[in-house]
């Protein structure tokens, strides 16, 4: 294989999954060099998805699309759908009304952190409180409704490169109300993230606009591309049309000096349990390409293409389960995998060496890893090559298929809820995932 093709394969969506069902292959010869796997508690973790999809939904087609667009949804109030009815009654076409979605989502994708527990947002309108990520999409949505990403006062909702270029710690800071009390870590490389998106946009006017440049417009750049095909139903899309877009707007940037991942490849990292021992010392066909804050841009941006446009994305099948907190503890939770002794304990003097450091965020001891470590790229691995035969297995307890139950529908009602909930009774002062990944400058996974 070429120097060329091999990058090519590794910045695509191809390689993600054969790369990582390496790794449990690794596992199943018991190979690994970070983990022990019990697979007797497969089962286990099969039967537990299950029971939330039973226990949550009428039936499983009821389960909605693993995106962004759920944290906006918290307390039983569609607030996006809101939106949506204020701007046909201002009689916005559909087009843009997904130009303006898929503004926000891209946003609230790129400040997808995960706060300490102790800060909160209160909503405006509600004067209710929340906490994490949902508190985070909650802000987001009121900074956009109150214009603070847009630099046409005439236009407040949308995003636009110009405001996102000028955007201040100060600003970020005081619309998600942080005081002496109430803040978190990371907010400044959050910034950053949003700051170069600004630039990005600017950079590149063939994906976002010539004139204001918005990450909507890259809606125009789809619909007007050459493999595009237009349809009675809506236009067919196809997913690689739409990856080398959503790859510039932050996961490119992140691995630019090798700190969030691999240079000019993005969340790219070696993994030595698939080092083969006969590789020459400039292989990269040990590297495992996870490219999670992409594609949880994709998931996101094209629940508004299909239900505003009725757009089809061609290739879906390529997207993978998503290595993130929720996904990853439930492995660990649920006892699937466990970490080997002697990493365990380097993770424990890890995570008292960082409780030393000013301004940590407050934890419930748990082993700790910077993202670059061998332990957390094989969890990784683990994480979405077995969630992928969790996946299958529940399709086959239901007797349904990929088309009538996707992987986006079993990630939202299954592994990403079963994770959260663990990880809500087995640490419930903080709610953090069983290894916590340290935070640091380019890590924005």
């Amino acid at each position: 294989m070429s120097a060329s093709n091999d990058q090519d394969n590794r910045v695509s969506l191809n390689y993600t999954r054969d790369r990582c069902f390496k790794v449990q292959e690794a596992a199943n010869r018991n190979k690994l060099n970070h983990f022990d796997v019990d697979h007797s508690k497969l089962d286990e973790m099969v039967k537990i998805v299950i029971s939330l999809i039973k226990r949550d939904y009428d039936s499983p087609s009821d389960i909605p699309q693993y995106s962004r667009w759920r944290h906006f949804d918290i307390g039983g109030r569609s607030r996006l759908q809101t939106l949506i009815q204020t701007w046909t009654s201002l009689g916005q076409d559909n087009l843009e009304q997904t130009r303006k979605l898929i503004d926000i989502l891209v946003i609230a994708c790129l400040m997808d952190i995960k706060p300490c527990q102790t800060w909160c947002y209160t909503e405006k309108s509600t004067g209710r409180s929340f906490k994490r990520k949902d508190g985070i999409a909650i802000a987001i949505l009121e900074m956009y409704i109150n214009g603070v990403f847009s630099s046409d006062n005439t236009q407040p909702h949308r995003v636009d490169s110009k405001a996102l270029c000028h955007l201040s710690l100060d600003t970020l800071c005081h619309h998600l109300q942080f005081n002496e009390h109430n803040s978190f870590v990371g907010i400044e490389e959050r910034l950053e993230v949003l700051n170069h998106l600004g630039y990005v946009l600017q950079n590149r006017p063939d994906y976002f606009g010539k004139d204001a440049q918005r990450p909507g417009n890259l809606m125009d750049y789809l619909l007007n591309h050459k493999n595009t095909i237009k349809t009675k139903k809506g236009p067919l899309i196809s997913i690689e049309t739409l990856w080398p877009v959503v790859m510039e707007m932050g996961e490119l940037w992140a691995a630019e000096n090798n700190l969030g991942g691999t240079k000019n490849l993005g969340d790219v990292w070696p993994c030595k349990a698939i080092l083969s021992p006969n590789a020459s010392p400039d292989s990269t066909d040990h590297f495992i390409p996870f490219h999670k804050l992409s594609q949880w841009i994709v998931y996101s941006i094209m629940e508004p293409m299909e239900k505003l446009l009725g757009a089809t994305i061609e290739g879906t099948d390529l997207l993978t389960p998503l290595p993130d907190y929720c996904n990853g503890g439930l492995l660990i939770d649920i006892g699937f995998i466990t970490l080997k002794p002697a990493e365990y304990e380097r993770g424990i003097r890890n995570y008292h060496t960082n409780s030393l450091l000013p301004h940590q965020p407050k934890v419930e001891v748990a082993p700790m890893f910077d993202m670059s470590d061998p332990v957390v790229i094989e969890w990784r691995a683990l994480t979405v090559a077995y969630l992928d035969i969790v996946a299958d297995r529940v399709r086959h307890t239901f007797r349904l298929s990929k088309k009538s139950l996707s992987l986006s529908q079993l990630l939202q009602g299954g592994t990403w809820s079963a994770g959260r909930e663990l990880a809500e009774i087995s640490r419930p002062n903080t709610h953090e995932p069983p290894i916590v990944v340290k935070l640091g400058k380019g890590i924005i996974y």
